[in-house]
């Protein structure tokens, strides 16, 4: 075959397994002639791995597509770029599309990122739930930010993202989740006071934050550079490295790499061994006490490690979670422990989940209140344990107008009655006196009453629906919330509204992390001429590639 004729697969020609694996390939697949749609897959290839589109102009990769399919010529890396502009195009116009299709309102989160060109970027993405009660999570832009980081600019990159996607920020989002920055919590606010979308700071940026002040205690902050200058000797010498393990083994503890879990009398033993470690640098094995302690650390952090991992998930509801959960953590620094700085440092981190997370887990009248209402309308706490009685009674109060407002929406996208036998019959009114255009008529209060006649059912419907509700026990902390209120919609159709867009916020800005994650892959070494404009291109397709 002219394949073969390759000069790096002509050692395998012969080869039987070969011959059977291209035997049955061509027989899966019966057209791999130069008419196969060879131009889209290779796309595909691309925007899923990730890689560079001179892919198509490498040596070895046009010697596969010659063995692969005969007769085939792969165009020039300029074709490929035009169909992935294309791609970009189509997934686009999908993406608002479905946007437009949705049922309830969005929530997005955002972050900066700097490339490995020292190019910036503004990731976004857009969170919702659908109307099979499924969350739902894209990448909106990698947008490149030309201008300084003011807060003006921020909110002005974001405004812009909204219309390029073409939805409002003050009708369709519901929250924007951001970090701590000081002028990204300032554009919030501007975007809070023009377009009223609530700001929802990243619960895991607020947690390292509670942990890093906790930390400044002099004797852990001793401790911990003991800790690292030992790691990082272990990680400068393979014979250290070598020795750890052996003295592991012969211990019988776990093969566990020095990071900060590893068994104390394995690391000790190791750095007395001479070959090990030199004379003078003995200073290196730490501290019975310092052992002890970060012992002790090592459990005081772990509630604060597995909240972290918790609320950065995307595939499940974690915003409603976030208020017992903060609550949760301060019980946790009660824990009693021998070590003053690890006392120390519960009484700091306490402070701090106080002052950090205030508006998590109380009602203020005037804020947005996004997490105490997503909490309320998820069914496993909304007995609202977290709140006193009085708070508990004005969030009900609001949910209720919030689901009136609802159900207001709901009637006026439905058919109107157009008949004439809705209208009124003013044509045999009697006339009126002055004394009856001063106090009123009977006929006067009747017209009223029936001038909407369903107002009324529909106020006692949704306050019937909120008693119904919250009187009812909460599910197991392990069940899908997500699960029950798709089986619970047509029980409660108001407050089913407003709970798809509360339960649909991120508790963290990690989307956007992960965003970056992705955008790094692409903007590498050997990719660093890429314009920013195709960065915002790629990431965009290979982010929403299932779409």
């Amino acid at each position: 075959m002219k394949a073969y004729g390759v000069p790096w697969l002509a050692p395998l020609k012969d080869h039987p397994l070969l011959k059977v694996l291209h035997s049955s390939w061509r027989a899966d697949i019966p057209d791999l002639s130069p008419s196969f749609n060879w131009d889209s897959v290779w796309v595909m290839v691309i925007v899923k791995d990730m890689r560079p589109v001179s892919l198509v102009e490498g040596e070895a990769f046009i010697d596969m597509i010659e063995y692969a399919c005969p007769g085939f010529k792969c165009p020039s890396r300029w074709w490929f770029t035009k169909q992935l502009e294309k791609a970009y195009q189509s997934t686009l116009e999908d993406l608002k599309k479905d946007l437009q299709k949705r049922s309830s309102k969005i929530s997005l989160t955002t972050d900066a990122w700097t490339s490995i060109a020292t190019e910036t970027y503004l990731g976004v993405t857009c969170h919702y739930i659908n109307d099979n009660w499924e969350m739902v999570s894209f990448v909106l832009c990698t947008k490149p930010l030309e201008d300084r980081h003011t807060a003006e600019n921020i909110a002005r990159w974001i405004e812009e993202v909204a219309e390029k996607f073409d939805f409002s920020l003050r009708d369709d989002v519901q929250a924007i989740v951001h970090d701590n920055a000081a002028n990204v919590v300032k554009a919030l606010r501007i975007l809070e006071e023009k377009h009223g979308v609530a700001s929802l700071r990243c619960a895991g940026h607020t947690t390292q934050l509670i942990v890093n002040h906790a930390l400044k205690d002099p004797r852990i902050n001793k401790a911990l550079g003991a800790a690292r200058s030992l790691v990082g000797y272990f990680h400068s010498s393979d014979i250290a490295s070598l020795k750890l393990k052996l003295k592991q083994e012969q211990m019988g503890t776990a093969q566990h790499k020095l990071t900060q879990d590893v068994a104390r009398w394995p690391v000790t033993a190791t750095l007395s061994d001479p070959e090990v470690t030199k004379a003078g640098k003995q200073y290196l094995d730490m501290k019975a006490d310092q052992w002890s302690l970060l012992e002790e650390l090592q459990k005081a952090l772990e509630p604060f490690e597995q909240a972290t991992v918790f609320l950065s998930g995307e595939a499940y509801v974690t915003v409603s979670v976030l208020p017992p959960l903060v609550k949760g953590l301060q019980k946790s620094t009660q824990t009693a422990f021998e070590s003053a700085p690890i006392t120390t440092f519960q009484r700091a981190a306490a402070a701090e989940i106080a002052s950090r997370w205030k508006f998590e887990t109380t009602y203020d009248e005037d804020g947005n209140n996004v997490c105490i209402f997503a909490a309320a309308l998820d069914p496993r706490f909304r007995k609202l344990k977290f709140l006193s009685t009085d708070d508990i009674l004005k969030v009900k109060n609001k949910l209720q107008t919030l689901a009136l407002e609802a159900r207001r929406v709901q009637v006026r996208e439905e058919p109107e009655d157009d008949s004439p036998s809705g209208q009124p019959d003013h044509s045999r009114q009697k006339p009126k006196s002055v004394l009856d255009m001063l106090l009123g008529t009977d006929d006067d209060e009747e017209e009223l009453e029936d001038e909407n006649p369903g107002q009324d059912q529909r106020e006692d419907a949704v306050r019937n629906e909120l008693v119904v509700y919250f009187g009812e026990k909460p599910i197991p902390k392990d069940k899908n919330p997500l699960q029950w209120w798709k089986e619970k919609e047509t029980k409660f159709p108001a407050l089913a509204v407003v709970a798809k867009s509360y339960l649909a916020a991120p508790a963290t800005s990690t989307p956007s992390e992960r965003l970056f994650s992705a955008a790094g892959s692409i903007v590498n070494k050997k990719r660093v001429s890429l314009t920013k404009e195709h960065v915002d291109m790629l990431t965009f397709l290979h982010s929403n590639s299932e779409w």
